[in-house]
C-alpha cells in the first residue's frame, strides 16, 4: 500500500502524526527522499498524500487524523511504515553506518525495530555497547534485553507476558535456542547469573554455563568459551556433543573430578578417552558403564572390570543383555531388571533365576508382560505395588485395582503414571497435595488443555 502511495504521488506529502520510534527525522526525510516524496510532522492546509499514525498521539493530532481520514485521505500505522522503509535499508551499508559513528543511541533505536530480521538483528546486538552494568540495570540495557527476548522467547505452550520482564527468561533462551547465531550473540552480553540452590550446584548458573551445556553451539562460541580456562564451563563443555575430540583432549587435560564424570556423559566420547577414564575412580566409571555406547571393542574392555554391574543401567545395552546375563553376577542381575533394554524374555529368565528378589526392580520394567505384572502384584508388597503404580505399562486393571485402594501414598505414584484413567486422575486433582505430580502427567495435561479449548 505504502510504496503504491509513493508511485501515484510523487511529490506528494506524507504527514506524521504522534511520536516517532525507531527513526529519526532527518532518517525520514532521507528515506522520503529517495521515494520522491516529502515529510511533514505538522499540517498546514497543504495537501497530504499519506497519513502516518504512531501510537501516541495528542488528543489534537487524533482529531487532526479523524478530519483528514474524513476527506479521504489514507492513512498507515507508524509500525506498517517502518516495515516498508525497513525494506529499502542494505544491512550492510546500515552496519558499516553505525560501526563508523559508534552511535549507541541510534543503535539502541534500531533494535527496537520489530521489522529488521533476525540476522539483521543479531548483528546489530553484537555492536551494542553494553557498559560495565548487567542486561537489567539500566534503563538502556533493560530496554536492549527486552527487544531481544520479544524475538527469541518462543516457548512450545502458553507464555505469561510477564515473562518478557523475568531475569531466567534470557537464561531459557540460552538453553533452549538451537541457533548457533543467536547462541553467539548471547555470549557477547554480560554474563548475567541466577541464583541456585545449594542442591542445584551443577546446574547452569549464568549465561556462559548455560551456552556450554547447549548442543547447538557453534565453533565459534566453543573457543571463546574454552578461552575462559572456567573449571565450570568446562564441567558443561565436557558433555557437549560439539566439542570434539580437540576439544575434549584440552578440558581433560585441566580437569578436575567433576569434569570428567561429567565427559562420560559426551554423546560421541572418543576411544582414547573412554579407556582413560576407565581407570578413573569409581564414579567416573560407574558414569561410562551407563551412560555410554557400547560396541565389540568396549564391550571386551570392560568384560571383566571389577565394577562392570553398573553396565546393568545403561540403557542402551540391546543386544548385550543376554550376555551380560550369561556373568551370573547378582549385582548386575538385579539392575538389567529395571533395564529398558531387557526384552520381556530377558526378564522372565531373570524372575526364574532370582524370584521375589528382583520383584521390585521387574515391577518397573516397562517391558513388564500381563503375566509377570499379575504374579508381582499377588505378592501385595508395598514397594512392588509402589512400582506398579508408577510403571505406565501395568495392565489397566491392575491399576484400576491400586486406584481403588483410594490409598494416599500410593495415588502419589499413580498421579504420576500417564496409564491412570483420566477419571481417576481427576478424583486425584481433589488433593491439593498431588497436583504439582499431576502437572507433569501428560495425561491430565491433555484434559486440561482439551477442557480450555486448546
Amino acid at each position: 500500500m505504502v510504496e503504491n502511495i509513493f508511485k501515484a504521488h510523487r511529490g506528494g506529502t506524507v504527514l506524521f502524526l504522534g511520536r516517532v520510534t525507531h527513526f529519526t527525522v532527518e532518517e525520514l526525510q532521507q528515506f522520503l527522499l529517495t521515494q520522491g516524496m516529502v515529510y511533514a510532522d505538522s499540517y498546514a492546509e497543504q495537501e497530504i498524500a499519506l497519513l502516518v499514525l504512531s501510537s501516541k498521539m495528542t488528543p489534537a493530532e487524533e482529531a487532526l487524523s479523524y478530519s483528514l481520514y474524513e476527506t479521504g485521505v489514507p492513512d498507515v500505522t507508524l509500525e506498517k511504515f517502518e516495515q516498508t522503509m525497513s525494506k529499502h535499508i542494505k544491512p550492510e551499508t546500515l552496519l558499516m553506518s553505525l560501526k563508523l559513528s559508534g552511535d549507541q543511541e541510534r543503535l539502541q533505536r534500531l533494535l527496537g525495530n520489530e521489522a529488521f530480521s533476525d540476522t539483521l538483528y543479531l548483528k546489530l546486538l553484537q555492536m551494542y555497547d553494553w557498559g560495565v552494568e548487567g542486561i537489567h540495570e539500566n534503563d538502556a540495557n533493560r530496554d536492549v534485553t527486552i527487544s531481544f527476548v520479544k524475538r527469541f522467547f518462543r516457548p512450545g505452550g502458553f507464555m505469561d507476558p510477564a515473562m518478557v520482564y523475568a531475569p531466567t527468561t534470557v537464561m531459557i533462551i540460552a538453553k533452549d535456542s538451537d541457533d548457533p547465531e543467536v547462541l553467539d550473540t548471547i555470549l557477547t552480553m554480560p554474563n548475567h547469573e541466577i541464583k541456585v540452590s545449594r542442591h542445584e550446584q551443577k546446574k547452569p548458573k549464568n549465561l556462559r554455563e548455560m551456552v556450554a551445556f547447549n548442543p547447538h553451539i557453534s565453533a565459534k562460541s566453543l573457543k571463546k568459551l574454552l578461552g575462559y580456562a572456567s573449571e565450570d564451563i568446562d564441567y558443561f563443555l565436557a558433555s557437549n556433543g560439539m566439542a570434539g575430540q580437540e576439544v575434549l583432549e584440552r578440558i581433560y587435560a585441566r580437569s578436575n573430578t567433576h569434569t570428567r564424570r561429567m565427559m562420560t556423559q559426551h554423546p560421541a566420547l572418543p576411544d582414547t578417552l573412554f579407556t582413560r577414564l576407565l581407570q578413573d575412580e569409581e564414579e567416573t566409571v560407574q558414569g561410562l558403564l551407563v551412560f555410554q555406547p557400547f560396541d565389540e571393542k568396549r564391550m571386551t574392555e570392560v568384560w571383566d572390570h571389577p565394577q562392570r554391574a553398573y553396565l546393568g543401567g545403561n540403557r542402551q545395552m540391546g543386544a548385550y543383555v543376554q550376555r551380560l546375563m550369561a556373568h551370573e553376577d547378582s549385582v548386575l542381575d538385579e539392575a538389567l531388571a529395571s533395564n529398558p533394554s531387557a526384552t520381556s524374555a530377558s526378564l522372565e529368565q531373570l524372575w526364574e533365576r532370582h524370584g521375589e528378589r528382583i520383584a521390585v526392580p521387574l515391577a518397573q520394567n516397562p517391558h513388564i508382560t500381563t503375566k509377570m505384572a499379575q504374579r508381582l502384584y499377588a505378592l501385595g508388597e508395598r514397594p512392588i505395588l509402589e512400582a506398579l503404580a508408577a510403571n505406565a505399562a501395568t495392565p489397566t486393571a491392575i491399576l484400576d485395582a491400586l486406584c481403588e485402594w483410594r490409598d494416599r501414598e500410593l495415588n502419589r505414584f499413580l498421579a504420576s503414571n500417564p496409564s491412570v484413567g483420566i477419571s481417576w486422575l481427576r478424583e486425584f486433582q481433589l488433593d491439593t497435595s498431588l497436583l504439582r505430580i499431576l502437572a507433569e502427567n501428560k495425561t491430565y495435561g491433555t484434559e486440561v488443555l482439551r477442557g480450555l479449548g486448546i
